[in-house]
């Protein structure tokens, strides 16, 4: 067999990259929408759907997410990188689906086929990157393939600006019924015709998504990692993944993990309700817009940053890049919890923030700045995963996605009861502690591999 070239590695990673943007365009976006929308369905017909179901959906699908965790290993090891994550895509497609139809039952059965999807996609993405990268090069294609699929933000802000231009006068005529009636500002409002538009380009995306997919290059290239060939069945693979569960890097990278669900959660879904939420920013019509585009320009700008250091620098996607992503998610963080009225993730409100409210700078420096932090607490969480335990990689990526859905299931649950500063101060503290046990994790790792040259 002739040897696979860097070239061919590029692809890979591109194409991989590529298959990520376009699934999480539908899923990131709808995110970023999603409570409002459910709010704006609820109060217009309150039996079709319940006005919290968009944080008690996330919730349940993230149970669902964890334990696919638990299977995805094995499945991985039975059908291959390129077949799940074809599979994944399919189950992606089925959610945005459901807007042309809203109805309770639906709504929860494909977030439950969503969460199944995400156990399956990241378990494809972290065996098709390890199939096809060798140690030398899988810093620098992990942050490829991130920075491809990133673009998906500034996508998602194209969408919804124009979707939310296109929709801006029946939407007005809307705000100005309910503004004549309640005497005073309230909510951003989604109407029908917003909610069918946005949904069906994110139900396209996801299409285009599975097709990527199937044209992703499937030989693995020279000097891999990890070589796509079945290993023992499938409960042997389901037994490594439980008893790797309570392995010593798993648990020290415990802290980590379920950051990166509480962090992602919060940036994704809880801070862009509390946005829709403010009566204060009726005004700021294109607010849904900007945050993921300035999101999108912190991810990739972060990503190309990381992937130029990697080659100057062996494991600069560890300690370096993780002191990075902390210090900058501190800093979202403290700005959210000044700019932001307390109560603003439960409910609408007109209560007036800390110091200054929300503008169209404002929340593009926080996007920014949420965009810097998040890539760098990825790439740190895919280079470990990749390197902590060399001989059994598979379960380490679904694990770290298995403690990463706990942490947002807990705070999807509790979300219609926790006011603001409970985030930003708590999530603060924990990113702290995720710093200090990654450095041991790292160390550690470092000096094994240092052994076995």
């Amino acid at each position: 067999m002739a040897p696979t070239t860097r070239r061919y590695e590029l692809l890979s990673a591109a194409m991989l990259g590529f298959g990520h943007l376009c699934i999480m365009v539908g899923y990131d976006s709808g995110s970023f929408v999603l409570e409002s929308v459910i709010h704006s369905i609820h109060e217009r017909t309150p039996k079709a759907i319940g006005k919290y179901a968009g944080y008690y959906g996330q919730a349940v699908m993230y149970i669902i997410y964890m334990i696919g965790c638990l299977f995805s290993p094995s499945i991985l090891n039975e059908i291959g990188a390129k077949y799940i994550l074809i599979c994944s895509a399919i189950c992606f497609a089925s959610f945005p689906l459901g807007f042309f139809f809203v109805n309770s039952y639906y709504y929860y059965f494909s977030q439950m086929l969503l969460g199944f999807g995400y156990a399956l996609y990241y378990q494809g993405h972290g065996g098709y990157l390890t199939s096809h990268s060798t140690r030398k090069t899988i810093e620098s294609n992990i942050n490829i393939a991130w920075c491809v699929g990133c673009i998906c933000l500034l996508l998602s802000s194209g969408i919804l600006a124009t979707v939310t231009h296109m929709t801006l006068d029946s939407r007005e005529i809307m705000q100005n019924l309910k503004n004549s009636t309640e005497f005073e500002p309230v909510e951003r409002r989604f109407s029908d015709l917003e909610i069918k538009l946005l949904f069906g380009v994110f139900l396209g995306a996801s299409v285009l998504g599975i097709v990527n997919f199937i044209s992703c290059p499937g030989k693995d290239v020279t000097n891999c990692i990890q070589e796509t060939k079945k290993k023992g069945t499938f409960m042997e693979g389901f037994k490594q993944t439980c008893s790797a569960l309570t392995s010593k890097s798993m648990l020290q990278l415990f802290p980590l993990f379920t950051v990166l669900g509480t962090s992602s959660s919060f940036w994704l879904s809880i801070f862009t309700t509390a946005m829709n939420f403010t009566a204060a920013n009726s005004n700021l019509t294109y607010l849904a817009a900007i945050y993921p585009l300035s999101v999108g320009v912190g991810e990739i700008g972060t990503a190309l940053f990381i992937t130029q250091m990697s080659r100057r620098f062996k494991d600069f996607s560890l300690q370096p890049t993780m002191l990075i992503g902390a210090i900058f998610s501190i800093l979202g963080f403290g700005l959210v919890h000044v700019s932001t009225p307390y109560d603003a993730p439960m409910r609408p409100t007109q209560e007036v923030p800390l110091l200054f409210g929300h503008s169209y700078l404002v929340i593009s420096v926080i996007g920014v700045i949420v965009g810097i932090g998040d890539c760098c607490l990825n790439s740190c969480r895919s280079v470990i995963c990749a390197l902590a335990m060399p001989d059994r990689r598979a379960q380490a990526f679904s694990i770290s996605k298995l403690y990463q859905a706990l942490g947002s299931c807990v705070l999807f649950f509790a979300s219609p009861i926790i006011p603001l500063y409970v985030y930003t101060i708590g999530v603060s503290i924990h990113l702290i502690i995720a710093n200090v046990f990654f450095n041991i994790t790292a160390r550690r790792t470092q000096t094994m591999e240092k052994d076995m040259q």
